[in-house]
C-alpha cells in the first residue's frame, strides 16, 4: 500500500495547488465555467486523496484484493476525472471531456469495492 500513500500525496498536492489557484487567480485568465471545473476537480481529487490514505491504513487491518482494487480505482479514477477537467479548463482538447465520466465511474467502483471488502468481513456475508 506504499503506492497508495505516494498516490495520495500526489493527488493531495495537486488538489490543494489547483484549488488555491481556482480561489485566488484562475478567474483572471479563465471563464467562470472553467474556474468551476477546476474547483470541482480539486474537490474530488482531495476527497479521493484522503480515501487513498484511508484505504492504505485499512489494508493492514483488512488485507485482501478488494481493498487493493479499491486503492487502484481511487488512484486512477481521481487521475482521470480531475486531470481531464483541469486540462479542458485550461484549453486542452475537447475530447478529454469523455475521459471525465470514465474517471467518475472508477471512483464509484472504488467505493463499491470498499463496500464489498467490508461486507465480506461481516458475519454471514462471505
Amino acid at each position: 500500500m506504499r503506492v497508495a500513500i505516494v498516490g495520495a500525496g500526489l493527488h493531495g498536492a495537486m488538489a490543494v495547488g489547483f484549488g488555491a489557484w481556482a480561489a485566488h487567480g484562475a478567474a483572471v485568465i479563465l471563464p467562470p465555467h472553467a474556474v468551476e471545473w477546476v474547483r470541482t476537480a480539486s474537490a474530488y481529487q482531495l476527497w479521493h486523496a484522503a480515501a487513498l490514505v484511508g484505504v492504505a491504513a485499512l489494508a493492514s487491518a483488512m488485507p485482501g484484493r478488494f481493498v487493493s482494487l479499491a486503492a487502484v480505482a481511487f488512484g486512477f479514477g481521481a487521475l482521470a476525472f480531475s486531470c481531464s477537467l483541469y486540462a479542458v479548463a485550461l484549453g486542452g482538447p475537447a475530447w478529454l471531456v469523455h475521459v471525465t465520466p470514465m474517471g467518475g465511474l472508477l471512483l464509484i467502483l472504488g467505493w463499491l469495492l470498499l463496500l464489498v471488502a467490508g461486507m465480506r468481513r461481516l458475519p454471514g456475508c462471505g
